[in-house]
């Protein structure tokens, strides 16, 4: 019911009659004549529901949250992970993200029901102040792991990502948001043998839109070993955490970047969910750029 094909995408994209920024209009912080800055956040959003509880989906308080944390950072592009949408995969938290943020152009992926509540979906987006193209939804293989858990039987969730092109500086920008499978929640270690070809297939997904341009891969590892990924001849991605614990003193989440992006800094925010908000800046230098150009 989830399953969402690659032509859906476009009443998913922001687009549907709102003005979106320009590349050169952005609010773009200028290191210097030489570089342009970045500011990029991933976010596992918990379905909009505050870790304690309590609440219904996409409560109002979590909704202004986000919205208060993206405009207050500056941040330019956002992946979001555990997104809640209804069951006609629409978000009322990326739709509160459009309204009252610049960022208005979205490219989301309803993944699976709902963790917390009946009816409803969860799944990944990107929410970015510049246009989105070539959006691409991937599901990864699902182990179809089971186990108990609060006295009910659950199974792993069919889990994947969204990719985008972003033009930006007379180049493209890839951007990723990834939900990896928990194998710790079924009492396993995502480095089992059995579940290799899960992460090959991840590191396959990721190096084919990665070639060439300059990369950014934001989600939920649910794993702190990022060499299950970055082992891979086919990518070359370094982490902006560098195991800092992002999800019960563990480093999940992260936000890696490619060749030609220089790193500034990262900030961990902690927020109503149960992960912790990940923003990180990033500078490329005007030779980067002409080496990634594709303008003539």
């Amino acid at each position: 019911m989830a399953r969402r094909h690659e032509a859906d995408l476009d009443d998913l994209s922001g687009n549907r009659g709102r003005e979106g920024l320009r590349a050169e209009d952005g609010r773009m912080g200028v290191a210097g004549a030489s570089s342009r800055c970045l500011t990029v956040a991933s976010w596992n959003l918990h379905e909009g529901l505050p870790s304690a509880g309590g609440a219904g989906p996409c409560s109002p308080a979590a909704m202004d949250e986000v919205v208060g944390l993206l405009t207050d950072r500056g941040v330019d592009i956002a992946a979001f992970q555990e997104v809640g949408f209804d069951d006609r995969g629409r978000s009322e938290l990326l739709e509160s993200v459009r309204l009252w943020t610049p960022l208005r152009y979205v490219a989301s992926y309803p993944l699976h029901d709902s963790s917390f509540f009946p009816g409803r979906l969860s799944g990944v987006a990107v929410a970015s102040r510049f246009e989105l193209r070539t959006p691409r939804q991937y599901m990864l293989p699902n182990p179809r792991l089971r186990t108990r858990l609060d006295g009910k039987e659950i199974q792993s969730h069919d889990k994947g990502l969204v990719s985008v092109a972003v033009p930006l500086w007379g180049t493209t920008v890839n951007v990723t948001s990834l939900h990896a499978v928990p194998f710790y929640l079924f009492g396993r270690d995502p480095d089992e043998a059995e579940f290799k070809e899960i992460w090959d297939v991840l590191a396959g997904e990721l190096g084919r839109r990665a070639t060439g341009r300059l990369s950014l891969v934001c989600g939920d590892f649910n794993t702190d070993n990022r060499g299950l990924v970055l082992s891979s001849d086919s990518l070359s991605l370094n982490s902006s955490l560098e195991g800092r614990p992002t999800y019960r003193n563990k480093s999940i989440d992260d936000i890696l970047y490619g060749p030609g992006f220089t790193f500034d800094g990262a900030e961990l925010i902690d927020n109503f969910s149960d992960h912790r908000a990940c923003v990180a800046t990033f500078r490329v230098a005007a030779d980067v750029l002409r080496t990634f150009s594709e303008e003539p």
